[in-house]
């Protein structure tokens, strides 16, 4: 097995892995002592036809990002779709559908960096309640929370800001609304008091998961009093495209993805000497393994291999793998997706938070392995490898399965129906 020091994108807490039309610079200096947001950009190359000062006091909505989003804004501006847009959450397309919102990051926020207190005190705070100390004391500080009460609603987009946030709102501090988008927010094995914590926290707040399994989970985790609906996550099918009619394929095998929950010890015991070379593009160790492995280290915040080489990635495969363990997260989700726009078939585990069981139906868009299993995994890819039109047939199935359920416009779609709904209700008291 060799290792080759390229650099992909981890798939942010959920799974991590985003699509450009014709992006324009947004970027608002605010007024001194507040902070300098990004405004979302026209992605039908709409001129701007409103100053900043009047943007500014329509949006109502913020996006609030961990980090990476807006470099990777400005970046886009220079150059039409060389990146697409998945992990902006719909945040691209809202000023086109005539909804205003702003973007910032953790980091554009007051409170400081995080001390040694904070940092001793999150494994327990986080075990008993999934909040993150150090970011509460950042999200809680009179700055920030000066910056966030200017908007009626502020999008959260990582389970820890969606926590800190639902404390804040509980003890009276924040005053904006708040819509979540949790990915695995309460874990299966969740002893009772964050079960309990987590119910009481997350009552009044809009919580849109990205699985129909995390949904109907926390329906039932929950209880009654709850706002959870499902908000299909959706990816760039524009830049996501299969290969050009009759290029030819790489000969290998691709697996890619950052998340803990990636099974890379299963998959390389399931590999034979007589397969394919495998291509895994990952920061995570992956063990040694019989067959012909390449494994392809890297970081999406560093961006050293590009969003367009990572196509051509999943365009020169003969297929996708994608070995996860069990979780209620939809782990494995936008590498799956990416892969799928891209026309390719994808093996994928089987876990209890597979993202929408009706548009992966096994054997016709998807395979779907039990996680895990090292035989169950290879009879799998063997099943493709025996048989390419097969896999070809799967691939062209699975694209149109995410022209009709998983792109970035119907992801918009539904999340503009939610925030239009909070909006509606008024402004915060």
């Amino acid at each position: 097995m060799k290792s080759a020091e390229l650099g992909a994108r981890p798939e942010p807490g959920c799974c991590e892995n985003i699509p450009e039309r014709s992006l324009s610079d947004g970027r608002f200096a605010g007024p001194a002592g507040t902070f300098a947001g990004t405004m979302a950009p026209s992605v039908r190359g709409r001129e701007k036809t409103l100053n900043d000062a009047t943007r500014q006091a329509e949006s109502r909505i913020v996006f609030l990002f961990k980090g990476g989003r807006r470099a990777r804004l400005e970046g886009a501006s220079a150059a039409e779709r060389v990146q697409p847009r998945e992990f902006f959450y719909g945040f691209t397309e809202l000023e086109a559908a005539g909804l205003a919102a702003r973007l910032i990051e953790e980091v554009d926020l007051g409170g400081g960096t995080e001390g040694l207190l904070s940092r001793a005190a999150t494994p327990l705070t986080h075990a008993a309640a999934g909040i993150n100390v150090g970011l509460l004391t950042r999200l809680g500080s009179s700055q920030s929370l000066a910056q966030l009460n200017r908007f009626e609603i502020v999008v959260a987009t990582t389970n820890n800001q969606g926590m800190a946030l639902a404390l804040l709102r509980r003890l009276g501090r924040l005053k904006a609304r708040v819509l979540f988008i949790p990915m695995g927010v309460l874990p299966a094995g969740a002893s009772p008091l964050r079960r309990a914590v987590t119910r009481r926290l997350l009552r009044g707040i809009t919580l849109a998961p990205l699985s129909r399994a995390e949904e109907g989970y926390l329906v039932d985790a929950l209880g009654p009093g709850h706002d959870v609906a499902y908000l299909p996550f959706g990816v760039d099918d524009r830049f996501w495209t299969p290969q050009p009619e009759g290029a030819s394929d790489g000969g290998y095998v691709l697996s890619i993805g950052n998340d803990w929950r990636r099974d890379y010890a299963t998959l390389a015991a399931a590999w034979r000497p007589e397969y394919p070379p495998l291509k895994i593009v990952t920061r995570l160790p992956v063990p040694a393994s019989d067959g012909t492995v390449e494994v392809v280290a890297g970081d999406w915040n560093r961006q050293i291999l590009s969003d367009a080489e990572v196509r051509e990635l999943f365009r020169g495969a003969l297929f996708v793998v994608l070995p996860l363990t069990d979780t209620i997260q939809p782990s494995g989700q936008s590498a799956c997706l990416q892969a799928m726009a891209c026309g390719k078939a994808v093996v994928i585990s089987d876990i209890a938070g597979l993202f929408d069981r009706g548009a992966l139906a096994d054997g016709e868009t998807c395979v779907l392995a039990p996680p895990g299993s090292v035989a169950d995994l290879g009879n799998r890819i063997e099943g493709l490898l025996g048989d390419g039109g097969r896999a070809q047939a799967i691939g062209r199935r699975a694209r149109k399965a995410v022209e009709e359920h998983f792109t970035i416009d119907i992801m918009a779609a539904g999340l503009k129906q939610r925030l239009e709904s909070l909006l509606a209700v008024g402004p915060p008291p």
